[in-house]
């Protein structure tokens, strides 16, 4: 039996090297998806394309669309950004990767929103009521922390990296900024048109500088 076994076990250890190292290749490509695709979206809610009426109009349908399709794919983002982090900076390279796991769900249902928004909107629901509703303060908005940690991550990462310098410094102030321009468009409404779009953009950015900065772990330790 242990003459069997044995080549099993190779096998079945061979198989989990080669998905890691399959993950480890496409999770730079991955982590851009995420940022990027809210920036594009802000793009199309910043030309007004799809905008809802009343109450509403600080969303779109196509914004929250496109926010939908990218929304997952944060999880790498917070992956390669933690992992980069941790050459320098362990512990805050697993808090930025802990962090942005746990606010993915709350990004989703940002996204989701605004699709359900447009979709109620068309079949003849008021805006300016489900707006109302939105805004009001109700025991259920606990859920909403989740959202906390998103930003958390950001900032824990730019601390990081301006600390530690793991990666250039405007990789740091890239994550800080956008972390200030995305609570002022979303959580104050300000300048809705240019901070949306410029605090995605500086997340992106942060994330390109990671990725420009990838190294597998075998590569890191001849670095």
């Amino acid at each position: 039996m242990a003459t069997i076994e044995a080549p099993l076990h190779d096998a079945e250890r061979d198989g989990v090297a080669t998905w890691a190292a399959s993950w480890l290749r496409v999770l730079p490509a991955l982590a851009l998806i995420g940022p990027g695709s809210w920036f594009v979206a802000a793009l199309v809610r910043a030309t007004g394309l799809g905008t809802l009426d009343g109450g509403l109009d600080w969303i779109s349908g196509p914004e929250g669309l496109i926010m939908s399709l990218g929304v997952s794919f944060f999880a790498a983002t917070y992956v390669v950004l933690g992992m980069t982090i941790s050459r320098r900076a362990p512990r805050s390279g697993v808090a930025v990767t802990g962090l942005g796991l746990v606010g993915v769900t709350a990004f989703g249902g940002i996204a989701f929103f605004r699709t359900f928004m447009a979709k109620f909107t068309e079949e003849g629901l008021d805006p300016d009521a489900m707006n109302e509703a939105f805004e009001a303060t109700h025991i259920w908005d606990v859920a909403a922390i989740t959202n906390f940690a998103n930003f958390a991550a950001w900032l824990v990462a730019g601390i990081a990296i301006l600390t530690t310098r793991v990666l250039p410094r405007w990789a740091g102030v890239c994550c800080l900024g956008g972390v200030v321009a995305v609570l002022l468009a979303q959580g104050a409404y300000m300048a809705l048109e240019v901070l949306w779009p410029l605090g995605t953009a500086l997340w992106l950015a942060a994330t390109v500088g990671a990725v420009l900065d990838w190294r597998s772990p075998g590569q890191r330790l001849t670095r």
